[in-house]
């Protein structure tokens, strides 16, 4: 059992690289015995380094032994006082040793602990018959006149702390049987087996995207080293860490709903203990993009120029943000540095529901804007073109014409038109909207089209219209 004890103290330290100090345990557990009897007390320690240590024993001060037992093989009222050991340079917490002389002695443990399970022992000196114990807490029965000389107190908090005392009758050896009532008393001080707990976040504070850490901080009483204890984490009462051997409890890539208030808690098979709750803010990294329309195109043609725009948090400057477009929820632009999108001139399936996201380089933290619609209205109609007739006698003045709307929104938008026979241009960009031939032949009979445009990048064409030129002979039409 003791190797046990200095393996697990060995193993915490190595773990949590605390110095351990030593414990004095008694063999057996009582803190109070009748003279004669004997006691062992032992200086457990986890030694990290190899060869012996030096154990010593101090009694009221005093160095008295040395060695990592001290038995007392009879014990007399003398060995009575506060026993301590040191190990190498670390000093044990004085340990009460109390050996009196009377016929009843209140049994009690060493340490009581909260969630230890307390028995305690009305013990009188062998040899003698004893009957009906009677159990004292603060002056008041708690449990009287049993054959048993045990009281169960159970698994004890700090409630359970007070002044306890038992009574006795015992049978003293004269000419008559005669029982005399003996008593002895003590007092249980229960300790913390570990200290309520602390909630602490780091770091401080807490951006979108960083790794938040928090650690559900707590100190185990040196007396019970062994401990085995387990954590359990909490968001606005909610469990979002069950309970493990971990006291911390991390966040990979923190958003803004993980925000709340936290605690933590700790628990044995026993002694459960939950910390104060603190409140825990996500600062965001950067605010919703908005999308706007810095140039925004009324009819095709015109240049439109989008902009996906968000404020960066001061705590966090340097953050290299990147951006997206999308129209009607298609991809348009892939991410890049650039927070703009542009089009040099807009067409008519250029409109659509337009929205962008930010995003961080590492995409930790992703924000999607709201949805930003764009109409782009005609510039002018597509064109027609339109021939009196499409059956054109030989010699006769032949016009076309391309015919087109401009939009009322741009009345003095110059246009220019182009005609074409059979794919051939028969007249290039000019202001004239007519295309005429003075005196048609048999040879312009085609596959007649027009092109309108208002730049080099929008042109619209016409359908082909087929014109015959038909013969004519002596004033007589050729059928």
């Amino acid at each position: 059992m003791e190797d046990l004890l200095s393996y697990v103290l060995v193993f915490l330290y190595l773990q949590t690289g605390v110095a351990l100090s030593p414990v004095v345990t008694f063999t057996p557990n009582w803190k109070k015995i009748f003279t004669g009897e004997s006691i062992t007390m032992t200086c457990d320690f986890g030694s990290t380094r190899g060869g012996d240590l030096t154990y010593t024993w101090i009694k009221d001060g005093k160095r008295v032994r040395t060695g990592k037992t001290f038995t007392i093989p009879s014990a007399i009222t003398a060995h009575s006082g506060d026993y301590s050991c040191r190990a190498r340079t670390e000093r044990s917490v004085t340990a009460r040793l109390d050996v009196v002389g009377g016929m009843v002695i209140l049994w009690a443990p060493l340490y009581v602990h909260e969630g230890d399970d307390l028995t305690l022992r009305c013990h009188h000196r062998s040899g003698y018959i004893a009957q009906y114990t009677t159990f004292y807490k603060d002056d008041s029965v708690i449990q009287s006149w049993r054959e048993t000389s045990e009281l169960h107190v159970g698994i004890v908090n700090m409630t359970d702390a007070g002044r306890y005392k038992c009574t006795k009758e015992i049978s003293l050896p004269t000419i008559y049987v005669k029982y005399v009532t003996f008593q002895d008393e003590v007092v249980i001080n229960v300790q913390n087996l570990f200290e309520v707990p602390e909630i602490i976040m780091t770091p401080i504070p807490v951006v979108e995207g960083d790794h938040m850490t928090l650690t559900c901080d707590t100190s185990l009483s040196p007396l019970r080293p062994g401990t085995e204890l387990t954590f359990a984490f909490y968001r606005d009462g909610r469990n979002v860490g069950e309970f493990s051997s971990s006291n911390g409890y991390g966040v990979q890539s923190a958003q803004v709903k993980d925000s709340g208030k936290y605690s933590c808690e700790v628990t044995t098979n026993s002694v459960q203990k939950r910390s104060q709750e603190i409140k825990i803010q996500i600062n965001e990294l950067f605010v919703n993009p908005t999308i706007i329309g810095i140039q925004y195109p009324e009819v095709e043609g015109d240049h439109m120029t989008l902009t996906c725009d968000t404020s960066l948090s001061p705590l966090r400057p340097g953050t290299e943000l990147q951006f997206p477009f999308y129209r009607d929820g298609r991809n348009v632009q892939e991410f890049n540095s650039s927070n703009q999108y542009g089009v040099q001139s807009a067409q008519l399936e250029d409109s659509g529901n337009y929205s962008c996201d930010v995003r961080t380089s590492d995409g930790t933290v992703e924000k999607s804007s709201h949805f930003l619609p764009i109409v782009i209205k005609e510039l002018f109609s597509t064109p027609v073109l339109n021939v009196r007739t499409t059956e054109v006698l030989e010699g006769d003045t032949m016009t076309l014409t391309c015919d087109t709307s401009l939009s009322p929104l741009t009345p003095g938008t110059e246009l220019q038109f182009a005609f074409y026979k059979d794919g051939w241009n028969v007249q290039e960009f000019g202001s004239s909207h007519q295309y005429g031939v003075q005196s048609s032949q048999l040879e312009d009979s085609g596959n007649y089209s027009c092109d309108v445009r208002s730049s080099a990048r929008l042109v619209k064409k016409s359908a082909e219209v087929f014109i015959l030129i038909q013969w004519k002979f002596c004033g007589f039409d050729n059928f």
